[in-house]
């Protein structure tokens, strides 16, 4: 069975008399303990997929169902998922401690005569974020990755079926967005809980998921693994937003399976070269009067605007949709 299932869901908003649709039914099943991501651009939907989730918002149609039972008429409190915000929206003037505790005591404090261990529970739960001997520390004490790691406890502690992650990231910097991702993917693995994770960044989406969605204008166009959207996206809208894409007479092919060579047999003129680093993008017309780009690694061949080379790929590494 999976932990969680949307079917059918749509969500509308009425806006000065006109009607929105955020959300065009979405059907998706998540299983228990994968990664599962929400990938699409700003206004696409998908955090008001989420908060449909959370209970902060009602569908306008379609059922919500957390191990097989609808939970669309529950308030959020009573839904057993908790949400990381993109805030992480931590208590300034409470210790880690208090603020992985204050959850889990309200929750358990609704319950009667519910007894449980708290300082234990988030012992354990800071350990399982790598946040031992920093239990007394205020928010403001804190690296951006480490306050992560709270909102992190703070939801881990209460033992979600689902977790669900509102672009936790992206207030970080690049280089600690790296790091972090890196633990965020460990801790899921180790504590087994299902996570939703909703960005726009499609690396992250790529390097963190077991399986993901890509949305578009409220609609889901494509479910699958991150390889399997990549190498062999359903939409040409899936194709181009999950990473740059040369369009040659309606034919996809990634910049890495481009090749680029000097002439003979030269089909294009170099027009510009961008140094990444590791590799190198090269920028070339075809005679045709399209631009493609090449990636090709660092310590590979110089080439300058002006350059007559010779583009070409693969067939099996062609994506083409219908006419």
């Amino acid at each position: 069975m999976a932990v969680l299932e949307l079917r059918g869901v749509s969500k509308q908003f009425t806006s000065q008399g006109a009607t929105v649709e955020a959300v065009r039914e979405v059907s998706l099943a998540l299983e228990p303990a994968e990664f599962f991501s929400l990938l699409g651009p700003s206004g696409c939907g998908k955090t008001t997929l989420l908060r449909m989730i959370a209970g902060f918002d009602s569908p306008s149609a379609g059922e919500i169902l957390l191990n097989g039972a609808s939970i669309a008429h529950l308030p959020p409190y009573r839904r057993n998922v908790n949400t990381v915000f993109q805030s992480y929206a931590l208590f300034p003037h409470l210790c880690v401690r208090d603020n992985v505790e204050f959850g889990l005591k309200r929750k358990e404090g609704m319950r009667k005569g519910a007894v449980v261990d708290a300082a234990s529970l988030v012992a354990r739960v800071l350990e399982q974020v790598r946040l031992e001997g920093k239990e007394s520390r205020m928010p403001a004490q804190l690296s951006g990755g480490e306050r992560q790691r709270v909102a992190l406890a703070r939801a881990l502690v209460l033992a979600p079926d689902v977790l669900l992650l509102d672009e936790p990231l992206s207030a970080l910097d690049p280089q600690l967005r790296k790091q972090v991702r890196g633990e965020l993917k460990d801790l899921q693995r180790r504590v087994g809980v299902t996570f939703l994770f909703v960005t726009h960044d499609q690396e992250e989406a790529l390097s963190l998921s077991t399986r993901m969605a890509v949305m578009n204008a409220g609609l889901v166009e494509q479910t699958g693994s991150p390889r399997e959207l990549y190498n062999r996206p359903g939409t040409r809208f899936v194709a181009s937003f999950l990473g740059a894409m040369n369009w040659i007479d309606g034919v996809g092919v990634r910049p890495e399976s481009t090749r680029i060579a000097p002439a003979p047999g030269a089909n294009a003129v170099v027009t510009g070269t961008v140094f990444l680093g590791s590799v190198q993008h090269i920028e070339a017309r075809l005679e045709s009067g399209e631009i493609v780009t090449s990636q090709i690694a660092h310590g590979g061949a110089l080439f300058a605007p002006g350059d007559r080379v010779c583009v070409s790929w693969d067939e099996s590494d062609e994506v083409r949709f219908p006419t």
